[in-house]
């Protein structure tokens, strides 16, 4: 984004708790090789982790008015690579920050970059915005899948993400199962095949049971049709997704991971 709003020195000392956080934060020789790095000095290094990376922001940027710093710590921690080796970690303090940038109309996002959101007013709309999706979901009873793998985007309430993630699953989900490596199409047409199958949801010994095999396979090729490939290859703002919209598809994709788990690995020719 062009240009960054302003933060308050509230919102600085709260992302500066949630990256010094004693169980999910960095731990004090990541704070200091991170300061030094960004050329930031380190005036208190003795004191608690958050109140330390506190002092020594509000020490470059007088007091926290100016938030260069601030997103350069933050760009810095989400640096996509830094996820690699602690996802859990990087996706609480990614979730958590995010709570405090809805404030001002912005977002850190998986490419580690800042991108503009809409302007959450009140800490009640930071809270609705954040759970009602997920709560609209559990209620609906979706699949642990689905919850497992638009996590991050569910939290802040990102739906065409959410729904992007939801329909990749599917795809990880077949791989998985039949040991193909393809994606899309050409991966449910070859792990869902009658003639050849490597995954299968009944015996495949009648005719009504190919025809249901046929029809997972055609679900989960309309599933990527409908919803990942959109998503993937059209900006947002031709692909408009509402939490109505985003529930539906959601528990689409839900239902079919549902039928995934009755169906039975075939066994394959050594």
């Amino acid at each position: 984004m062009s240009k960054a709003p302003a933060l308050t020195v509230a919102q600085a000392e709260q992302i500066c708790r949630v990256i010094g956080d004693t169980h999910n934060g960095l731990t004090g020789s990541e704070i200091g090789r991170m300061l030094a790095e960004l050329g930031i000095a380190d005036v208190d290094p003795a004191n608690t982790k958050w109140k330390r990376l506190y002092n020594a922001l509000a020490s470059r940027t007088d007091g926290a008015g100016n938030a260069n710093a601030v997103y350069g710590l933050i760009i810095y921690c989400f640096n996509p690579a830094r996820g690699i080796n602690d996802g859990a970690r990087y996706r609480w303090m990614m979730d958590e920050v995010n709570r405090v940038l809805m404030l001002s109309g912005i977002e850190v996002r998986d490419d580690g970059k800042l991108h503009k959101v809409q302007v959450a007013e009140t800490l009640d709309e930071v809270e609705r915005r954040t759970r009602s999706l997920r709560n609209a979901l559990v209620g609906a009873g979706a699949h642990p899948e689905v919850m497992k793998c638009c996590q991050k985007e569910l939290l802040v309430d990102d739906y065409f993400h959410a729904v992007h993630e939801a329909a990749k699953g599917l795809c990880d989900r077949v791989r998985e199962m039949s040991g193909l490596s393809l994606d899309g199409t050409r991966l449910f047409d070859a792990a869902l095949s009658v003639k050849d199958p490597y995954i299968a949801l009944t015996t495949l010994r009648t005719e009504s049971e190919r025809n249901q095999q046929n029809g997972l396979r055609e679900l989960l090729n309309g599933a990527i049709h409908l919803v990942r490939n959109p998503t993937a290859h059209q900006l947002r703002i031709h692909w408009d997704v509402n939490e109505t919209d985003a529930v539906e598809v959601l528990n689409l994709i839900s239902y079919l991971h549902k039928l995934l788990d009755s169906c039975s690995v075939v066994p394959r020719p050594s």
